[in-house]
């Protein structure tokens, strides 16, 4: 769900006549309020917003430079560019995760998310280009701040991750906090556009990608977040009529057929560890 409300962000923003740093900024912004709130809803007192753990800092300082790096790499190269770089992080997350959390990537996790990151670079293989060296530097460096959140959450899913998230929607949104001062002039059609990129696209999924991280391992989660960029475009076709081509039809194909076959085995391995628990109930305690 945090995916799938994500990926609204590309019609959204096409529908936004505004600079794209005034965007992510009022959009941080939106969504610091909506986690805010919900904090308080939940906890019955106002959130705190300076991070008190190291990993909550983490996740705070990797979701500001995630968000305001990728605003950046997209202006500085092709913004197929940028989403196939920022879509790194799986690659991090899994190098990471274990020195960091403990988290072993299984051998068949590798050949999925081969196969997830082939589906993206076909996806998009058509508008991707070599130049802009420095975009194409600030995208990865995207994708690394995007896997410190991830791994910074996962870390905090006991804790203040949300609070961490908070704080992180404030720093991006004092980036940009100079383009407000063009809000009054903006049509409504826009300002109700970053609304909705505020509450719906960026600050409901936050707070279900938090949830998620309770539960689910960090390269789990970054894998299905995968689903996004495949999402994304197909919104714009819904709404705008741009129809994506045959390379990314057939990349598309890649990544969901990936989500669908971890889907299946995360079914299974659940399956059988409530199998296993009966049997272990069943058996008159005696397990170890």
């Amino acid at each position: 769900m945090a995916a799938l409300l994500w990926s609204l962000g590309g019609v959204l923003i096409k529908l936004a006549t505004w600079t794209p740093l005034g965007i992510a900024s009022v959009r941080s912004a939106i969504a610091a309020l909506v986690i805010g709130l919900y904090l308080w809803w939940r906890t019955g007192r106002i959130p705190r917003i300076m991070p008190h753990r190291p990993a909550a800092w983490g996740a705070a300082i990797g979701y500001a430079a995630t968000v305001v790096l990728f605003v950046w790499a997209t202006k500085l190269t092709a913004a197929a560019n940028a989403i196939v770089l920022q879509y790194s992080s799986p690659l991090f997350v899994a190098l990471a995760g274990r020195m960091l959390l403990g988290e072993r990537v299984r051998p068949m996790e590798w050949g999925i998310l081969a196969i997830m990151l082939a589906g993206i670079v076909l996806f998009f293989a058509e508008q991707l280009s070599p130049e802009g060296m420095l975009g194409n530097a600030v995208g990865i460096a995207s994708g690394v701040a995007m896997a410190i959140m991830t791994l910074c959450v996962r870390a905090e899913r006991n804790g203040s991750a949300l609070e961490a998230l908070l704080a992180g929607n404030i720093l991006a949104a004092l980036v940009g906090i100079g383009s407000w001062s063009e809000l009054p002039r903006l049509e409504v059609g826009t300002i109700a556009a970053v609304g909705v990129l505020g509450v719906v696209q960026l600050g409901v999924p936050y707070i279900l990608f938090a949830r998620a991280l309770r539960s689910v391992r960090a390269i789990e989660a970054v894998m299905l977040t995968m689903l996004e960029p495949i999402a994304n475009p197909l919104w714009v076709m819904l709404v705008l009529g741009e129809r994506p081509s045959m390379l990314a039809t057939i990349g598309g194909s890649l990544v969901l057929g990936a989500i669908g076959i971890r889907a299946a085995l995360s079914y299974r391995d659940s399956s059988s560890a409530d199998e296993d628990s009966a049997s272990s109930v069943g058996g008159g305690g005696t397990s170890p």
